[in-house]
C-alpha cells in the first residue's frame, strides 16, 4: 500500500512557518558579529541590516515564482534537479543533508540552551560551561522530533506559538527601545558612522550574520504539497511572512544601539537577556522563555523542512527509498525525521554559536543561488499559466551576483573556513556516480534498500509513499 502527503497548511499556518522560521536565534545572536564586522559603527551595523533585507526579499521573490511554477515540495533540491538534471539535484540534497541542514537545526537549539543559561552566568558569559550547553540543545532538538513524528498539526502548533513568542518579544524591546529614546537618551547615535576598524573579511562576516538572521523565507517551499491551495497561499506566506521580520529586525536593533553601548552588544551573543537587565526589570525573566522559544522555532522548522526534502529525495529514488515512506496513521515522513535528529547530534558536539554562523549561511546560500540561476531554463520548461507568480528579472540578478561576490570575498579572506564545507558538498559528485552505477544498483542497493524498508515497516509503522501526479 502507498500513501502520501495530506494537504493541511493554510495561509495563516504557512505565514507562522515563514514568520517563525526567519524570526528566532538570528536577531537575538547576530547583531554583535554584525556590529563587530562591521568596523563597531552603529551607522553602516544598521545598513546591513537594511541590505540583507533587501537581499531576502530578492530571493524570496524569486522562490514564489518557483513555487507556484513547480507546485512540488522539495525547495531548492525540486528546482535545481528540474533545471539541471539528477546530478545537480542529488548535490543540491547531499548538502542539505550532510552541511546545511544539521547545522541550521544545532544553531537554533544552541541559541535556545545560550538563552536559557545566560541569566545564570550575566555577568561572566564565557564561563558556561560547553558540556552543559550540548547536552541541554540536544534534549531541545529529541523534544522536537518526538513532535514531529507525532503529528504534522502538533508541529505546526508549536510553530505558531513560537511565532507569537518571537513577534512578542521584539515588540517588548522596541518598545522598550523608543520609549528610552523619547526621553532623550540618543548619545549613542552620535557620530554614527565612525568605524574603529574594517576589512573586507570581517564585513563578509558581518553580511553573512545578518543573512543568518533573515533565514527561512524558502522553508514553506519544502512542503508545497502539504499547503492547501498554493498558488494562492504561496506568494501571500513568503511576502507576508517576510515583511514581519524585516520591519522587526531594523527597528529592534535600533533599540538595542539606543539601550545599549557597543561594548555591551559585543560582549556576547545574548545581547537581548543584557538588554532585559537595563530596561525591563522583573519583566526580563518572562523574555528568556519567550526567546527560548522563538531560538527553538528555528529548530523545529528545520526538522519539519528538512524532512520533507528528504523525503522528496528518496520518494523520487535520488536518496534511498526508505526514506520516502510515511507512518500510516500520522502520515509524517517519519524515518527521515530521524535521520535529520541523528546527523544534528553529529554536529551539536561543536557548541559554539559563533562559529557556526558564518560556515552555514555560505553554505546554504549555494543551493539558493543555482535554484535562481535556473529561473530561465524553468520559465521555458515549464510555461506560464495563470495560477504562476512571475518575478521581475532584476530581483534574481541582483540576488545571484551578491551571492557570488559575498562567496569570492569570503574563500579568498578564510579559506580554511570555507572550502571545508565546499568540499564535503562537492563530495556528492563521486557518490552520484557510485550511486548511478550498475554494481550499486544491482547489488548493494538492493538489499540495503530491501532492509530498511522493512525495518521501517515494522518499527515505525511506515509504508511507501506515491509521488503525486501533474504537479509540475
Amino acid at each position: 500500500m502507498t500513501v502520501g502527503l495530506k494537504r493541511q497548511l493554510g495561509i495563516i499556518s504557512a505565514i507562522s512557518y515563514v514568520t517563525g522560521g526567519i524570526i528566532g536565534g538570528g536577531i537575538f545572536v547576530s547583531p554583535s558579529s554584525v556590529l563587530s564586522g562591521a568596523g563597531a559603527s552603529v551607522g553602516l551595523s544598521l545598513c546591513v541590516w537594511v541590505f540583507c533585507g533587501f537581499i531576502s526579499y530578492c530571493g524570496a521573490l524569486s522562490y514564489a515564482e518557483l513555487g507556484t511554477r513547480i507546485k512540488k515540495s522539495g525547495g531548492s533540491y525540486t528546482y535545481v534537479r528540474a533545471a539541471f538534471g539528477d546530478m545537480a539535484g542529488f548535490t543540491v540534497l547531499w548538502a542539505q543533508l550532510f552541511v546545511v541542514r544539521p547545522l541550521a537545526a544545532v544553531l537554533g537549539s544552541l541559541v535556545t540552551a545560550e538563552y536559557i543559561m545566560r541569566p545564570f552566568y550575566l555577568e561572566c558569559p564565557g564561563l558556561a560551561p560547553k558540556s552543559a550547553k550540548v547536552l541541554l540543545a540536544t534534549a531541545i532538538l529529541a523534544f522536537i522530533v518526538a513532535c514531529n513524528c507525532y503529528s504534522v498539526r502538533v508541529g505546526a502548533g508549536i510553530q505558531t506559538v513560537s511565532a507569537v513568542c518571537k513577534v512578542s518579544a521584539l515588540i517588548v524591546i522596541i518598545a522598550a527601545g523608543v520609549y528610552h529614546l523619547i526621553q532623550g537618551h540618543n548619545e549613542n547615535f552620535r557620530d554614527p558612522f565612525v568605524i574603529s576598524n574594517l576589512n573586507p573579511g570581517d564585513f563578509t562576516m558581518a553580511l553573512y550574520a545578518g543573512l543568518y538572521a533573515y533565514v527561512g523565507w524558502d522553508h514553506i517551499n519544502n512542503a508545497v504539497e502539504e499547503i492547501i491551495q498554493p498558488q494562492r497561499t504561496m506568494p501571500i506566506a513568503i511576502l507576508g511572512g517576510l515583511a514581519i521580520p524585516t520591519v522587526c529586525y531594523i527597528t529592534a536593533n535600533i533599540a538595542y544601539h539606543a539601550v545599549m553601548t557597543n561594548q555591551e552588544i559585543l560582549s556576547g551573543v545574548a545581547v537581548a537577556v543584557v538588554f532585559g537587565e537595563r530596561m525591563l526589570g522583573p519583566l526580563k525573566w518572562a523574555m528568556v522563555p519567550c526567546i527560548g522559544m522563538s531560538a527553538a522555532g528555528i529548530a523545529n522548522v528545520i526538522i519539519f523542512t528538512s524532512s520533507r526534502l528528504n523525503f522528496v529525495g528518496g520518494r523520487d529514488n535520488v536518496f534511498p527509498r526508505f526514506l520516502g515512506m510515511v507512518n500510516a496513521e500520522s502520515r509524517t515522513p517519519m524515518p527521515t525525521v530521524l535521520l535529520v535528529f541523528a546527523f544534528s547530534l553529529v554536529v551539536v558536539s561543536l557548541g559554539d554559536v559563533k562559529s557556526i554562523i558564518g560556515t552555514y549561511s555560505f553554505v546554504r546560500a549555494l543551493p539558493e543561488a543555482v535554484a535562481i540561476i535556473g529561473i530561465l531554463r524553468l520559465r521555458r520548461k515549464f510555461p506560464d499559466t495563470h495560477e504562476v507568480y512571475k518575478v521581475p528579472l532584476v530581483f534574481p540578478i541582483i540576488f545571484v551576483v551578491f551571492f557570488m561576490a559575498l562567496s569570492v570575498t569570503a574563500i579568498a579572506y578564510q579559506p580554511a573556513k570555507f572550502l571545508v564545507p565546499l568540499a564535503i558538498v562537492f563530495l556528492a559528485v563521486p557518490a552520484y556516480l557510485i550511486s548511478v552505477s550498475d554494481w550499486w544498483r544491482k547489488g548493494p542497493s538492493i538489499s540495503f534498500n530491501a532492509t530498511m524498508v522493512t525495518i521501517c515497516r515494522r518499527l515505525l509503522l511506515c509504508q511507501l509513499a506515491e509521488a503525486p501526479q501533474n504537479l509540475m
